[in-house]
């Protein structure tokens, strides 16, 4: 699919590609017209449809290729310390996120989105990725988990899940409060890790001698 598209020079289709990622991650899909789609990518409809076959589908060409770059994997964490190896982790993300501004914007627009016509779609996109970052911050988790040291007869797979699901509530939280600011976030992403780390807090004391 998009074989045309994907043969041409990497410059000429970076440039289309990254031109129509920040179309879409300031606007919502409806607010996007095709004249300003093209005109923004230095392109005619007609090439547009030649490569796309309509606007929809370069839509979410541009969100699966948003979500790919965001989900990247980083280095591993080498470290012995619980807090090291999950806000190491959580770093590298927001590094991510900021290689890839737009594409981040791109991916919290399409969230708050409630275009009909993309819904099916996008959700399929979107949820294909959620399952492989959800595994990787599990396996992250575990990893921070089996550094502690815990009392006796402490079940360590079940500390993980715990903690995992609690981390997800946490980041539901912060998605929450910033879905209509995203970049508010980053700028506050060390008062955040401070309020996360009192959080974890609560829950590891009383399990950790």
């Amino acid at each position: 699919m998009f074989k045309t598209f994907e043969n041409l020079p990497p410059e000429k289709k970076n440039l289309i590609l990254s031109a129509g990622i920040s179309e879409f991650a300031h606007k919502s899909y409806k607010d996007v017209s095709t004249d300003a789609l093209t005109k923004t990518c230095g392109i005619s409809k007609g090439i547009l449809f030649h490569y796309f076959g309509s606007k929809k589908q370069f839509y979410l060409y541009c969100l699966e290729k948003s979500m790919k770059r965001l989900t990247e994997k980083t280095e591993e964490v080498v470290s012995d310390d619980f807090y090291d190896i999950i806000f190491s982790t959580m770093n590298s993300k927001m590094a991510l996120c900021m290689e890839y501004r737009n594409e981040m914007l791109m991916v919290n627009m399409a969230t708050r989105d409630a275009n009909a016509e993309t819904a099916q779609e996008k959700a399929e996109i979107l949820g294909k990725y959620m399952v492989a970052v959800k595994a990787e911050s599990a396996r992250t988790m575990q990893k921070a988990v089996s550094v502690l040291n815990f009392k006796n007869h402490t079940d360590i797979t079940k500390v993980a899940e715990g903690l995992q699901l609690y981390t997800n509530a946490l980041i539901n939280k912060y998605l929450l409060f910033y879905q209509n600011t995203p970049e508010e976030f980053f700028e506050n992403s060390e008062s955040i890790k401070t309020e996360m780390r009192t959080y974890f807090d609560f829950m590891l004391y009383g399990i950790c001698e």
